[in-house]
């Protein structure tokens, strides 16, 4: 009855069960365990390699063979514990755990758990954990990944703002920087009430060290002028290479100009000790303007003041200075206008014989009459000419206006004098000169020796043995070469002996004052009247206004000596030109208030 109700408690436990009882030699060692009775649930797990009366050295070998079974089963005896071990059977085709206990009568309760569905749960946690660790890592290696990069972007956008608000050559900040700043600057004036100003600084001559020295030298000398700027930046005064010769000193929180002034002396007496120029320009927000770019543009107005005055100073600006750059602006547009709307005019100046009071010839004069402005001075509009290179086609105009006129005064009025042509240097040292020159006087047929080219010292700075040759050129085609404003030039005298000239004008500085007492223009002019006779070259006095300066002139008895000025005729327009010409004596009465008066007299 008892083993009937045994057997009934051990097949209604869910874990597979055997009850065993172990076997000892005679020294009381555990030798084996022998199964006495199993449940249903364990014949099932174990496929029925279990079976009543076998040893468990037969079979432990079918669920493991890593576990020491001997050893659990003697711990469980000796400590009167349960003990457990985990492992996977293959026999069972599960993780079984199994648990070895004591119970009454000497004998061990084995049980065997399938425990698979918790040991995927373990392993699956386990791969969970492996995996989390591997993320933890691999997002640990790109945050030291991404902060890399970071440094990298962060190191690479230094260097692209440097690149982009610095002046590399000089390591000043540069124009871009400049602009941000102002915008800066602006703002705190404005939130402050202050004020702050621009010096805009131009190294004078820098083309003649590029010139003479290399532009190496040239870059030197901007490199030592940066470290000077640089030396002087504080919290309040910021240094910018505005251009190639061109900075910049932008001072905040000034009282007023004065502070700017003081600086701007302050670096020319600094560069003049070491035999350099500065040109500077000044101008300060909000007393000159409150318009942010009118700033600059005020600053870069005084500077080209300064360079207009003489250069090597420091000039503020003030609003004449606009008005004469507004004034200039609008001639520099009407000349690209009449230009090519062709509304130049050549008058003609007559020269005449100082003793006998015959015509000598004509010098051919460009005059500009504007609607708005009326008639403009050449001496507005030429230099501003030759800063636009507008004067190479101009001047190229008025040698075939000028040459057109001589062919039909020699055509029509048999004309055996001399027109003299004023030519730029910048038009002189176009390559192609020459040529057009030639072709000019083939076209028109023009007796070459009529024709007179004035030149100025000015056009001989430059390749003197380039330009000497050109000269030499215009020699043998038998045309004159007249050398103006002679006396004003530094190398005059070695110019007269290596020139083939034909004509020297006396400037009109020496024949204004000529007739005045123990005036020194009077030994000079005569002086100069002298050397030219001597050298078998005709003279011309400029500017020859009145009797008395005529008959100081007279008195020096010089056979080749001309008088070209207001006494005798103001330049002329061509029809009175062609009545002179003609011989009608009426002209002679006509020219002396003819028109415009612009112009040399």
């Amino acid at each position: 009855m008892q083993t009937v109700d045994y057997k009934i408690v051990l097949d209604s436990i869910a874990a597979a069960v055997s009850i065993c009882s172990p076997v000892f030699n005679a020294a009381g060692d555990l030798m084996d365990i022998i199964i006495e009775s199993q449940n249903s649930r364990c014949v099932a797990l174990t496929g029925g390699a279990f079976k009543n009366g076998t040893c468990y050295t037969a079979v432990k070998d079918m669920l493991t063979p890593a576990a020491n079974w001997f050893a659990t089963a003697e711990r469980a005896l000796k400590d009167g514990t349960v003990s457990e071990k985990t492992f996977y059977s293959y026999i069972c085709k599960c993780h079984i755990k199994t648990s070895i206990s004591p119970v009454q009568g000497g004998l061990l309760c084995v049980t065997l758990t399938d425990v698979s569905a918790e040991k995927e749960a373990e392993q699956q946690l386990k791969r969970q954990n492996e995996r989390l660790a591997a993320l933890t890592e691999e997002l640990s290696e790109s945050r030291a990944g991404l902060q890399k990069k970071l440094g990298s972007m962060q190191a690479l956008n230094e260097q692209l703002r440097l690149a982009a608000y610095h002046d590399t050559m000089t390591n000043l900040n540069n124009r871009a920087c400049l602009h941000r700043d102002l915008e800066s600057a602006e703002a705190e004036a404005k939130r402050t009430g202050g004020k702050f100003g621009l010096i805009l600084i131009d190294l004078d001559n820098m083309k003649s060290i590029n010139d003479s020295n290399g532009h190496s030298a040239g870059d030197d000398v901007i490199r030592k002028f940066a470290v000077t700027l640089r030396k002087r930046e504080s919290g309040t005064v910021t240094a910018f290479r505005f251009g190639s010769d061109e900075f910049i000193l932008l001072m905040q929180g000034i009282s007023g100009r004065e502070e700017l002034q003081d600086e701007a002396r302050s670096l020319i007496k600094e560069q003049n000790a070491e035999n350099r120029g500065l040109s500077c320009g000044i101008a300060v927000y909000p007393d000159d303007t409150d318009v942010l770019a009118d700033v600059l543009k005020y600053a870069d107005m005084a500077v080209m003041e300064a360079k207009r005055n003489g250069k090597n100073q420091a000039c503020i600006f003030q609003q004449y200075i606009r008005d004469k750059f507004l004034q200039r602006l609008n001639i520099e547009q009407k000349l690209s206008r009449a230009m090519a709307d062709k509304i130049f005019q050549l008058y003609y100046q007559p020269q005449f014989d100082i003793n006998s009071g015959t015509l000598r010839g004509f010098e051919a004069l460009l005059r500009w009459h504007d609607d708005e402005l009326g008639w403009i001075s050449p001496e507005r509009f030429i230099p501003l000419a030759e800063e636009s290179r507008l004067v190479v086609p101009i001047g190229d105009w008025v040698l075939q206006t000028a040459l057109s006129t001589l062919a039909t005064w020699e055509k029509d009025h048999g004309f055996d004098g001399v027109l003299s042509v004023n030519v730029s240097p910048l038009q002189f040292k176009e390559a192609d000169f020459l040529r057009k020159m030639q072709d000019c006087v083939t076209r028109t047929g023009i007796n070459p020796q009529h024709l007179e080219i004035e030149i100025t010292e000015g056009i001989l700075i430059d390749n003197f043995d380039e330009i000497l040759k050109k000269l030499n050129f215009i020699h043998d085609m038998g045309i004159g070469i007249s050398l103006d404003d002679f006396g004003t030039g530094y190398s005059s005298m070695r110019y007269l002996q290596l020139l083939p000239l034909t004509t020297l004008k006396i400037d009109k500085s020496f024949i204004t004052n000529i007739s005045e007492a123990g005036g020194k223009e009077t030994e000079i002019t005569e002086s100069i009247v002298s050397l030219v006779s001597h050298l078998g070259l005709d003279a011309i006095a400029e500017g020859v206004e009145t009797d008395e300066q005529l008959a100081t002139l007279k008195k020096f008895n010089c056979k080749n000596i001309n008088v070209q000025g207001f006494l005798k005729g103001r330049p002329m327009p061509r029809d009175l030109c062609d009545r002179l010409v003609s011989g009608d004596k009426s002209a002679i009465l006509t020219i002396k208030d003819s028109v415009p008066e612009n112009g040399n007299g």
